[in-house]
């Protein structure tokens, strides 16, 4: 079997054990199943399950066993000692595609409502999970630019790349048309350019382009246009007192 055949097996599988697991969890509650009965839904082994998720309730909230920070965090801080490879936004991009490629799941929304609605723990534990993904990557971010203890930098930044992250996921789950499996998720390659696009409107909001100053009457013929094109903004010049500088 092919490295692609066997990749599309396993995130088919991993979809059915999310699915079946919400399912079961919205018929009868979390105590109302077994991970043995959740595995004969499914068509695969108790070992096997263990492959995907940690436990039952991972298996509700699509918590892959293998942490996408731990498997991946390591190489992102060590790109920072590398003066060829990419700035910190542009390894922050590359991070959050690679986590997706754990992370995929079905994407039926009323049937997790409703799971949330009957097992309220979840959501605290949801909550929970994010939160901590928020700090792991804003503690990765820190080592990776050298940041002082107490310096806010690598808060926000983790803060405001998560959330483009997570507008991506809705953005295109909103948009993208319905194909033959209604819960696969997007390409890879789709939530990356749409990722990107995000992060350079993000860029227009915190770094617009400079405003010309009006002109005096007898100015204003040799002054160019100011003229921008939409969804674009001129590389922000640093300066030295900036937060999260190495």
């Amino acid at each position: 079997m092919s490295d692609g055949a066997r990749e599309r097996r396993m995130r088919r599988t991993r979809r059915a054990l999310i699915t079946g697991a919400r399912r079961l969890t919205a018929a009868h509650g979390l105590g109302g199943f077994t991970v043995e009965q959740l595995c004969a839904e499914v068509g695969i082994s108790r070992r096997t399950f263990f492959n995907y998720f940690a436990s039952k309730d991972d298996a509700v909230l699509g918590t892959p066993a293998r942490d996408p920070l731990e498997a991946f965090g390591e190489q992102f801080v060590a790109g920072g000692r590398d003066p060829r490879g990419p700035g910190l936004l542009e390894a922050l991009q590359e991070l959050v595609v690679r986590s997706f490629a754990l992370l995929e799941g079905p994407h039926d929304r009323a049937l997790m409502l409703e799971v949330l609605r009957r097992e309220p723990v979840l959501l605290q534990r949801l909550t929970e999970s994010m939160d901590r993904h928020v700090a792991q990557l804003a503690a990765l971010i820190a080592r990776r630019q050298g940041c002082a203890a107490g310096d806010p930098f690598p808060g926000v930044a983790a803060a405001a790349v998560s959330h483009l992250a997570g507008h991506t996921v809705h953005e295109l789950l909103e948009e993208r048309p319905a194909g033959p499996d209604p819960e696969e998720s997007p390409p890879l390659a789709e939530f990356a350019d749409r990722l990107a696009r995000n992060v350079r409107l993000a860029g227009v909001l915190f770094c617009p382009p400079a405003a010309v100053p009006a002109a005096a009457p007898e100015d204003s013929a040799v002054l160019p246009p100011t003229t921008s094109s939409p969804g674009t903004a001129p590389a922000a010049e640093p300066s030295s007192a900036t937060e999260g500088s190495p």
